[in-house]
């Protein structure tokens, strides 16, 4: 199974040099629209060392588990492999919760997560990987017990709130230069690429608009996101509907899709660390979920925008709270989703028409949706079949072309011009493809030579293990 799925991923690659298209790498500027980020909480991914266990409980779903600094380095190929070139962390300063967010003093690395160096030889891995960190801060709502609590120079503006946490009065000048003077100076000590802020409610735009600013000036990249809805100067912004919208469409087949316009400067996603689960909606429906993550990612990574996915979406975790979606990552699973997101990613990330080119709406009716992606020197059409049937349309030579043809890189088929000039696609359920619109070559004799070739290699090793099978069996009825 896994050379079966190597082949196709040759021929996934082979499809786009035969092709003669203008493919790019994503390293050409620093922008956020070539990023795709992937979140994840350092103590639900992995656990690489045991000397940093104090107190683990991976039975109680609110305890900490174990997962460290040298835990997502120990599976940093696994995000690098499915393409992704941002981590998310979440909060890493010493806290009371596994999450990071009952935050006791941000001059502390958490002791469960690791050391000072075990952290730096995270970010000097992912850079090496080419991947960048962002690390999260939250503004407010830390733990009582934070030190703060026991500076009288700031009894101004911090309290202690009835659930136990510490709150602080984001309009008071001392607090907003507190925890400026905090993040920047994090950011400035260490390499990270960005910083992803949370807990905004009651901070001006004026104060965060400031803090961007600093951070901004200390290296480039540093990309500022939050996952709230905000008027301040982000990166990319975050919204609750669009967010809502991509779930409700994508959660079961034949849904409607013509809320979901045209992206331009949005943060891209089914769910993330705050929500339910998109595996838990999809489940509700009693469909498929592995079906359903292709298609909802699949789309994902083909509009405009900053594509952002939570840690497990590839295994299709499960979960409507904390307690349930906050699970510890398991590596040990079918690889078909994985496979998946590496295969469109890395479309993306060496088309600088997929992540910045212009996008025209072609059909976008019930899950049937069609768009055209276009550069002066690249185009594609996306065809999302999010429905229970088959489905076709007949684009004219207007949208494609005079003599054109259309390469699909999944299901490998090509389309060319009919008598009238139009040119038809057809789609089976469920599928998203990409077509990549070319010059008119006939038989592209390279890419059929490389056809034959992999599944002739394909048909060797089936040879060679019935063979081997056939060996066995014989010698076991000679003893």
């Amino acid at each position: 199974m896994r050379l079966k799925k190597m082949i196709v991923s040759s021929l996934l690659v082979s499809s786009l040099w035969f092709t003669g298209t203008t493919i790019t790498n994503a390293e050409a500027e620093a922008s956020i629209h070539n990023e795709s980020i992937y979140e994840l909480y350092v103590d639900r991914y992995f656990n690489q060392t045991v000397s940093n266990d104090f107190n683990v409980d991976t039975k109680n779903p609110s305890a900490f588990a174990g997962g460290d600094f040298l835990g997502v380095v120990e599976k940093m190929a696994h995000i690098k492999d499915m393409g992704f070139t941002t981590i998310s962390l979440g909060p890493v300063f010493a806290t009371e919760s596994y999450d990071g967010k009952r935050i006791l003093d941000f001059t502390q690395l958490e002791k469960h997560f690791g050391t000072e160096e075990e952290f730096e030889n995270l970010i000097k891995a992912a850079h090496k990987n080419d991947l960048k960190i962002m690390i999260e801060f939250p503004l407010n709502n830390f733990s009582a017990n934070h030190i703060w609590t026991a500076d009288t120079s700031k009894k101004e503006w911090v309290t202690k709130s009835d659930n136990n946490k510490m709150q602080v009065d984001l309009t008071n000048a001392e607090a907003q230069q507190a925890l400026t003077d905090v993040i920047v100076q994090f950011a400035k000590e260490y390499e990270i690429d960005g910083v992803k802020l949370s807990e905004l409610d009651g901070a001006p735009v004026s104060f965060i608009d400031s803090m961007i600013a600093q951070l901004k000036e200390l290296r480039s990249p540093m990309y500022v996101i939050a996952l709230e809805e905000s008027e301040a100067n982000f990166d990319v912004h975050y919204s609750e509907q669009l967010l809502v919208d991509f779930r409700d469409a994508f959660k079961n087949t034949d849904l409607p899709t013509d809320i979901i316009l045209e992206t331009k400067n949005e943060l891209l996603m089914v769910d993330n660390l705050l929500t339910e689960r998109f595996t838990y909606y999809s489940a509700l429906e009693n469909m498929f979920p592995p079906s359903r993550i292709k298609v909802a990612v699949g789309t994902l990574l083909s509009l405009p925008g900053t594509p952002y996915m939570t840690y497990g979406t590839e295994i299709a975790m499960n979960g409507q709270n904390a307690a349930e979606s906050h699970q510890i990552m398991d590596f040990r699973v079918d690889e078909d989703i994985i496979e998946y997101i590496k295969d469109i990613n890395s479309i993306r990330n060496k088309s600088e028409t997929l992540r910045n080119g212009k996008m025209e709406f072609l059909k976008n009716e019930d899950g049937y949706i069609v768009f055209k992606r276009y550069t002066d020197e690249e185009t594609f059409i996306v065809v999302i079949n999010n429905t229970s049937g088959t489905q076709r349309i007949d684009l004219s030579s207007d949208i494609v072309g005079e003599d054109m043809e259309l390469r699909g890189i999944f299901e490998q088929d090509i389309v060319r011009p009919s008598d009238d000039g139009s040119y038809r696609l057809v789609l089976d359920r469920e599928i998203v493809e990409l077509y990549q619109v070319t010059d008119r070559k006939g038989f592209n004799t390279s890419y059929i030579a490389a056809m034959a070739i992999a599944y002739l290699l394909f048909l060797i090793f089936l040879v060679i293990v019935w063979k081997k099978g056939k060996q066995r069996r014989q010698e076991s009825e000679q003893k």
